[in-house]
């Protein structure tokens, strides 16, 4: 292993004549990227940047695939140090996704099963999957089998700090581009404040589908509240509610509530969503490709939830998870972060397209998304 700042590096001298292509070379790079508009807040976080784990993995064909995983400002110095850890033990190996993703998994399970051990398999996976593409010719998309060409986007504003005119704009914005739903962040300190924002909005879009995201921030009694208050604007969901964490809780408050709850972004196992959809405990799932485990932990999650029923609601990275979302049968929308998808955030320098609120996958070999390598040089995080 050979390291220099932000990157640690491991060689094989394996190399596979013919067939599948075998892993020669990991290299590991983190970056913390800056939020261009300022910090980020809701209910319980105040975010100032993005922080990226990158993994590339170079095959003996010479082709690269690449990954990544991120966290809301913290977290990837630990993510970088246990890929490192991981790193060796593909090496060598063939370029199969969903074998080597078990295989990492029964390697750190033992210092737990979700959280960092999950962010850190998903760089590896979505680089494998890359790599499988580049190596086949063929688009990841169409390599797990493409149910449709384009995917619904819905507009998603991280606007608690707006004023409700702005967040009016912004939602009627969204309306005229195209997208089909739009999504706004609730939680002020005096929910009656919620309710007037929210009367606002429902009065100036009309009918437009709206859904509202509370980031976990409430207890049980002030998300019955809650829930009961915002029943006259006919949300399409409410998201996370309650911890992410507290499914009895969850699911008591499904039973006794009317409007769907959405939420997924801080679960990170199929055997974590299960044990949400057993409890009849949400309507929207909302797994997040670079926290579950990848491309390969994604289908498992959207696997099972079609058994239920349950729309696929992608959260964050548009630019891969709604990539992907064009292979898998059961999705309602992914969605557009307002000025924080990953080509506005500087870390992606090409993708697929947005148009009229629709997205359209990249063609090219492999996922198709490709980092500013320079930007995120500029940014690197040294282990």
């Amino acid at each position: 292993m050979s390291e220099t700042a932000g990157t640690s590096q491991i060689t094989s001298t394996a190399r596979a004549a013919v067939g599948i292509p075998r892993i020669d070379e990991v290299e590991i790079t983190l970056a913390r990227v800056p939020l261009p508009e300022g910090p980020w807040g809701d209910q319980i976080h105040r975010v100032t940047d993005i922080e990226v784990t990158v993994v590339d993995v170079r095959a003996d064909n010479g082709l690269v695939g690449t990954g990544f995983s991120h966290t809301s400002g913290m977290g990837a110095a630990t993510i970088g140090a246990l890929a490192r850890e991981i790193a060796p033990t593909i090496v060598g190996q063939p370029v199969s996704p969903r074998r080597l993703w078990h295989e990492m998994y029964r390697y750190v399970h033992d210092i737990g099963g979700a959280g960092v051990t999950t962010h850190a398999i998903s760089a590896f996976d979505i680089a494998l999957w890359d790599l499988l593409g580049k190596s086949l010719g063929a688009t990841v998309v169409d390599l797990i089998g493409r149910v449709r060409d384009v995917v619904p986007l819905y507009g998603s504003g991280i606007n608690l700090n707006k004023s409700v005119d702005e967040v009016v704009e912004q939602v009627l914005r969204w309306r005229a581009e195209g997208y089909v739903a739009a999504k706004v962040k609730v939680g002020k300190p005096d929910l009656e404040e919620d309710v007037e924002r929210l009367a606002k909005i429902r009065e100036a879009v009309g009918g437009f589908p709206l859904a509202v995201d509370a980031n976990q921030g409430w207890d049980y009694p002030a998300a019955a509240r809650a829930f009961k208050r915002f029943e006259q604007f006919d949300l399409l969901w409410i998201e996370e509610p309650l911890p992410s964490d507290d499914i009895p809780s969850h699911r008591r408050l499904a039973q006794h509530v009317r409007t769907p709850i959405a939420l997924g972004e801080n679960v990170y196992t199929a055997a974590q969503f299960v044990q949400y959809f057993d409890a009849e405990a949400v309507d929207f799932v909302q797994a997040d490709l670079g926290r579950v485990g990848g491309i390969t932990g994604y289908l498992d999650i959207a696997a099972a939830a079609r058994t239920r029923n349950l729309p696929m609601t992608p959260h964050f990275v548009m630019e891969l998870s709604a990539s992907i979302l064009a292979a898998v049968p059961n999705i309602a929308s992914a969605e557009m972060t307002d000025g924080g998808t990953w080509t506005d955030l500087g870390i992606v320098a090409s993708a697929g397209r947005v148009e009229h609120g629709r997205y359209h996958p990249p063609t090219l070999p492999g996922h198709g998304v490709e980092l500013d390598r320079d930007y995120l040089r500029d940014h690197a995080l040294t282990l």
